[in-house]
């Protein structure tokens, strides 16, 4: 089967008309949480089977017990009194051969007041098919419409093909009366065998008891033949009790484990969302103390990097300074300036300290030094020229300099704002990765103040109660099997005791019933075992697959119908207990999809795979090879899938694995995105964007 559109109108939280349209391969749907993602899951329900996930109530309820909530809220508020508001889903769908099928679900409600609805207790429902050979069309309608659907979309098979990951737990259970029993039934036919091992199981008691209420001649053999009939009925007896009894166990231990499950996930959510929440809190403190010093460098530095900037562009300025200030020294325009003191000292030595020669009192060099002696000898332009140049030289210097202390401050103010960055960019990792993880209603204060020393001793006390059943399934499988024995041993000596009969007749009846009733029974034993096999072999393949790329130890799949579980086993058979999350929801999907590939082996067709929020739990590349290999796994797979996006961050939007994966792969057909519009609640309604 291929399903060609989907239309949906005004049903939960579609408002008007919408259209999905989907081709023979994948199909992927993405949205943030509340956005309708489960209501087209719903609304799939709904059509089929005539149910639809009532989250008020955690149930599945039918039209009846929905009545005006199945209608779009903001539909019904532009409603008037007396008007009628329609709901419909309808489903397009093409057969292996061509035929095609056009499924429509219709409700209509009446506006009686501004509160009151005339609301019917069932919808209506018409299945049109056009055969692909004559063009013709018929028309089915209501409860035979339903058996029809029912016939082609198998309701037992339904949580397969259509497949809620946050149901999984019901799926993986294989006990007696679950649904993995009741799909076996549906997809093998096995049922045929049921009643033909119950039929000759009856012929062979009828007359057994026809052959041991005919006296034999031997008196000892006679007494023999009721002691062991006796000993063999108490025997059944006692084995039909232990498996009942064995059977409670393994009901009684899947309750345990979900409440283990329930109280580990629990505890292993808040922990992760704990430890999230002390790596943004760590990298917050890194952060701030990073922009700290970054403040503190510019604070630092800023006086003496503006100082700087006051003379960034001078350096040619001032080496011209310099320049002419040489070539006038060379040419001796800009004299020495002399101190003063040192005139004076000269003169009272009487010697030119400059040039070492005698300076005689009244001799020329002595009235040329004392010529020096008056206020132009301090020639003041001279001294400050020359103080100019001392200070141009200490400029200089400073000039020369500006550009390493500015790039130096660059580069120090760069590094740190390369370190907040990257800070930022990894709380922003770890927000994302909170978001995944935290629960919708519970917030980041209620994680801080959660007692994990309450949740840890709960778990502990549902684990204890989870291995209290295991010992009571393993000793009721020994006793089982003990019974089995001596029921086995005793079956032995009655056979004997038909074989010397002398009553012929009821003797040889007898036998050929017991050979009639092994055979069929070994037969229906085998093709179970063929049956169970192939699901396993089937599952470890798609297992293989999805988890190739994950460095955790995975093993493989084993299906114990006995056990009434589906784990994963070491090389050496030992159960594996701690598998990682991936590769849990990896088994998990194998297993769904194995049960789908051995049913399409039986009918001789293909169901789509429709999945909502199968990998939640589920991230990054974990969570795009998944969707990879689910695509490889089905003919035809809509998933609908939670948008790790944050959608107003172009950013986040760009880089989304999700995203890139429907932009890249050429293999997905059509792709949606679902957001919720509307201002206020009663406004608020599906909206869908086609990405692909």
């Amino acid at each position: 089967m291929i399903i060609k559109s989907i239309e949906i109108e005004n049903f939960l939280s579609y408002y008007n008309a919408n259209k999905f349209d989907f081709g023979d391969g994948p199909t992927l749907i993405i949205g943030q949480n509340r956005t309708g993602k489960s209501k087209l899951f719903d609304a799939i329900n709904w059509a089929f089977y005539d149910k639809a996930y009532n989250t008020d109530f955690e149930r599945w309820d039918t039209t009846k017990d929905w009545k005006e909530q199945l209608v779009n809220n903001y539909a019904k508020s532009l409603c008037k009194i007396g008007d009628s508001v329609n709901t419909s889903v309808v489903i397009t769908f093409e057969d292996e051969t061509g035929n095609r099928f056009v499924l429509t679900k219709g409700y209509r409600i009446k506006k009686k007041s501004a509160v009151d609805w005339d609301a019917p207790r069932t919808a209506t429902l018409n299945l049109n098919k056009k055969d692909h050979l004559s063009n013709n069309s018929s028309d089915t309608w209501d409860l035979e419409a339903e058996d029809l659907i029912k016939n082609i979309f198998p309701e037992n098979l339904s949580k397969y093909f259509l497949f809620q990951g946050e149901n999984i737990s019901q799926i993986m259970s294989l006990n007696n009366k679950s649904a993995f029993t009741r799909a076996l039934r549906d997809l093998s036919r096995i049922e045929v065998f049921e009643i033909a091992k119950t039929n000759t199981e009856k012929v062979y008691r009828q007359l057994k008891k026809e052959f041991e209420s005919k006296e034999d001649s031997d008196k000892q053999l006679q007494e023999r033949k009721i002691q062991l009939s006796n000993e063999l009925e108490r025997l059944k007896g006692d084995l039909q009790n232990e498996e009942d009894q064995f059977d409670n166990y393994v009901k009684e231990r899947e309750t345990a484990k979900e409440v283990f499950d329930k109280k580990n996930e629990e505890l292993k959510k808040f922990e992760e969302c704990a430890k999230i929440l002390s790596d943004i809190k760590y990298l917050e403190e890194q952060k701030a103390s990073k922009i700290d010093i970054r403040n503190a460098i510019i604070e630092n530095q800023k006086k003496e990097i503006f100082e700087s900037w006051m003379y960034a562009g001078t350096e040619s300025i001032i080496q011209n300074f310099h320049e002419i200030y040489r070539k006038n020294k060379i040419d001796r325009k800009i004299p020495e300036p002399i101190r003063q003191e040192f005139i004076k000292e000269m003169l009272d030595k009487e010697i030119c300290l400059v040039c070492g020669s005698d300076a005689h009192k009244g001799s020329s060099p002595h009235n040329h030094i004392k010529s020096l002696l008056n206020d132009k000898a301090l020639d003041k332009e001279t001294e400050l020229i020359n103080k100019l140049s001392f200070v141009a030289d200490t400029t200089l210097e400073k000039v020369v300099n500006i550009k390493s202390n500015i790039l130096d401050f660059y580069k120090k103010t760069g590094d740190i704002d390369e370190q907040i960055k990257n800070f930022s960019s990894r709380i922003k990792t770890k927000e994302d990765e909170l978001r995944d993880v935290k629960p919708s209603d519970v917030s980041d204060d209620e994680i801080k103040k959660r007692n994990f020393a309450v949740l840890s001793k709960d778990r502990e006390a549902a684990k204890t109660d989870l291995d209290k059943y295991e010992l009571k399934i393993n000793s009721a499988k020994s006793l089982k099997d003990h019974i089995s024995k001596n029921l086995l041993d005793k079956q032995k000596e009655y056979d004997s005791l038909v074989q010397n009969s002398s009553n012929k007749k009821e003797r040889e009846r007898l036998q050929l019933a017991e050979k009639i009733n092994e055979t069929v029974t070994e037969f229906y034993n085998n093709f179970l075992t063929r049956l169970i096999e192939d699901i396993e072999t089937e599952s470890n393949i798609y297992f293989h697959k999805m988890t190739q790329k994950n460095s955790a130890l995975s093993g493989k799949v084993k299906v114990d119908y006995d056990l009434k579980e589906v784990y994963t086993i070491d090389e050496a058979g030992n159960r594996l207990f701690n598998i990682n999350q991936a590769n849990k929801v990896s088994l998990q999907i194998s297993f769904v999809g194995a049960v789908l590939s051995v049913s399409n082996k039986f009918w001789n067709t293909y169901f789509p795979f429709i999945a909502d929020a199968p990998i939640s739990a589920l991230g990054g590349n974990n969570k795009v090879n998944t969707v990879e290999t689910m695509i490889d796994i089905f003919n035809q797979s809509i998933i609908i899938l939670k948008d790790d996006a944050v959608t107003d961050d172009q950013d986040s939007v760009r880089n989304d694995l999700t995203r890139n994966l429907i932009n890249k792969s050429d293999r997905i057909e059509h792709a949606y995105e679902l957001t919720m519009v509307g201002t206020t609640l009663e406004e608020q309604h599906t909206k869908i964007d086609k990405l692909k």
